[in-house]
């Protein structure tokens, strides 16, 4: 569970992943990846009779033009708080507030104490409870997954997920439930209808241990409290706000001037 633990602090909260989310928890293999499901044991999966209606298939239609819309972002600056409620471990549960901006190719995150930048000539991470900053050789960082709309609607269909929509406040409200699904009982995605900004993600992660049993289920929250499309703040993903001098003789500068370098290039 430890990959899944660092995947759940670090990655789910920056948004251009919610459209990962979907892959990721749509797909078996992705799952057995980030969530090292125990292949040996007896399969849990559920009984996939019910298929997906022409109402829930034109209610899943939003999700996918979200997600098209979250692909096609190539500027944008949000922030928000992300949470993970794990009601099996309550020393796992997270509350952190996080901010992401990407300019084409060139990616920032930042997570509580942890900022990762990823520009073009180098990868940069960034630990303030350590005092360390590591620059290493710039890493190639693609834009959610894409796979077709008809192989997620193949995908879910098969998994006896079921399809709710609404609208809360003036949001549209797409959810996907299945109370005894292996791995995620529940996506839920609010959003702007018009605008196609996201402005919450939910998600009831199934314990692996005890799966039968919801009440050990990991909840999942990130909520947008910022979203700015066409927008870049150039100073966090200027290479000079973080490191002075050039490669590979770098020297922290800035508000990192104190901080231990740490260099992997």
């Amino acid at each position: 569970m430890k990959k899944y633990t660092i995947w759940i602090k670090v990655l789910l909260p920056v948004v251009i992943l919610s459209a990962m989310l979907v892959t990721v928890f749509a797909t078996p293999a992705l799952r057995r990846v980030f969530l090292k499901e125990n292949t040996q044991r007896e399969a849990f999966v559920p009984d996939p009779q019910h298929r997906f209606s022409e109402t829930e298939k034109a209610q899943l239609s939003s999700i996918f033009r979200l997600y098209a819309h979250l692909d096609s972002c190539t500027k944008l600056y949000i922030s928000g708080v992300f949470s993970a409620v794990d009601h099996a471990d309550s020393l796992a549960n997270i509350s952190q507030e996080f901010i992401f901006s990407r300019n084409g190719n060139e990616f920032y995150y930042k997570i509580g104490s942890t900022e990762m930048i990823s520009l073009a000539d180098a990868f940069i991470t960034i630990s303030h409870d350590a005092g360390k900053i590591i620059v290493s050789r710039p890493k190639k960082l693609a834009a959610p997954f894409q796979l077709p709309m008809d192989t997620l609607f193949k995908v879910w269909d098969n998994e006896n997920y079921r399809v709710h929509a609404g609208i809360s406040k003036g949001d549209s409200v797409v959810s996907l439930t299945c109370a005894n699904h292996a791995t995620c009982k529940e996506y839920r995605f609010v959003f702007n209808p018009e605008t196609l900004s996201l402005k919450e993600n939910y998600m009831r992660l199934t314990n692996l241990r005890d799966p039968f049993n919801p009440d050990m289920d990991k909840e999942v929250h990130t909520v947008i409290t910022s979203w700015k499309e066409d927008y870049v703040n150039g100073k966090i993903l200027d290479m000079g706000s973080y490191l002075s001098g050039s490669a590979p003789q770098w020297t922290p500068a800035g508000a990192y001037k104190d901080y231990k370098l740490v260099n992997a290039f």
